[in-house]
């Protein structure tokens, strides 16, 4: 009760203490830690921090969030892109999400977060850093709770999770097979899970970005954020005219280094100068991060059957590859 009292933050992890657990060890809350034994985790910001603020994403993940920190939500650009994408690659139905309790891998700056809320969901969302730019976009909630771990490493119980949900981040991890047979050992029996990865097929990996990274990994993000965003104007007027061509979309693919997403359809409404501020996110995220290795289909596939007791799909598409239970058949 005295807890309560002094820390307010604390409390919000208090509905969530339960699903902690550390080398065996359960968790209790006690002023600015998590207590697992005589091992203590310092607790800031209402945050748990398992991993130190730096990390492999450092300099271009967290340059994203500290550049464009709400671009992505749907609350602050006016579009329903997450909430819409969620729905359709999850397939399943938005009633489903109301009062599950979700672990989320890889929350970034709280774009998929907002939206699992806004379904009514419980969730604990984790990132490897930099996860305060989700405390301030996200604020105060009784239904979340933010935890700075390693996706590979989850201090948490297995098995205890109504969903596990990891969008757009498997292939920026050090090993995608590791970490897909860790975080599938979270969802409990009886539970659904969601995982995104890029594709391994031949549109994927002869986009321009897998030939430049050769290059952009080695230079400083800093110098790598400047050089796109000086280039995008130009780069933006130069992609809308190819798009207007036969096979335009096809040539921006695989040949123009620039993402342009003034044909599509959900940001119709935005601006010239918004289309270019997500070229210029969209860009540096797709040549920065330390790792991008999609995982194949099959490896998903053969992964899923070890370890999940569940029916699941594994929907293939030229650019995505989505590991999914099957709502109708569960």
């Amino acid at each position: 009760m005295g807890i309560k009292k002094k820390n307010k933050k604390i409390a919000m992890i208090d509905n969530f203490v339960k699903y902690f657990e550390y080398n065996g060890i359960p968790a209790s809350p006690h002023h600015d830690f998590l207590v697992f034994g005589q091992h203590q985790i310092p607790i800031r910001n209402g945050i748990p921090r398992f991993t130190p603020d730096v990390s492999y994403s450092t300099g271009n993940f967290s340059q994203l969030r500290e550049k464009h920190a709400t671009l992505q939500l749907d609350s602050h650009n006016l579009t329903t892109d997450r909430y819409d994408t969620i729905l359709k690659r999850t397939n399943w139905p938005k009633s489903f999400f109301k009062d599950k309790t979700i672990l989320e891998c890889g929350c970034g700056a709280g774009p998929d977060t907002e939206i699992l809320l806004f379904l009514e969901a419980r969730v604990l969302a984790v990132d490897i850093s930099s996860i305060d730019k989700a405390r301030i976009n996200l604020g105060q909630n009784k239904n979340l709770c933010l935890v700075q771990a390693d996706i590979t490493d989850l201090p948490l119980k297995k098995k205890s999770f109504d969903v596990v949900f990891c969008h757009r981040v498997l292939q920026h991890t050090p090993s995608p097979e590791h970490t897909l047979r860790h975080i599938l050992q979270f969802v409990k029996v009886g539970g659904a899970v969601f995982v995104h990865s890029y594709a391994k097929t031949f549109f994927q990996m002869c986009n321009w970005k897998y030939a430049l990274r050769l290059l952009t990994t080695r230079m400083n993000p800093e110098k790598l954020y400047n050089v796109i965003k000086y280039y995008a104007p130009t780069a933006f007027k130069i992609t809308n005219v190819i798009s207007k061509l036969p096979k335009g979309d096809s040539i921006n693919h695989f040949l123009f280094p620039f993402r342009n997403h003034r044909r599509v359809d959900k940001f119709k409404k935005l601006s010239d100068a918004q289309i270019i501020e997500y070229g210029i996110h969209d860009t540096f995220d797709a040549l920065s991060p330390r790792y991008d290795n999609p995982i194949s289909a099959k490896a998903m596939c053969r992964i899923g059957e070890e370890i999940l007791g569940i029916p699941f799909e594994v929907a293939k598409g030229r650019a995505i590859t989505l590991l999914r239970t099957i709502l109708e058949r569960y």
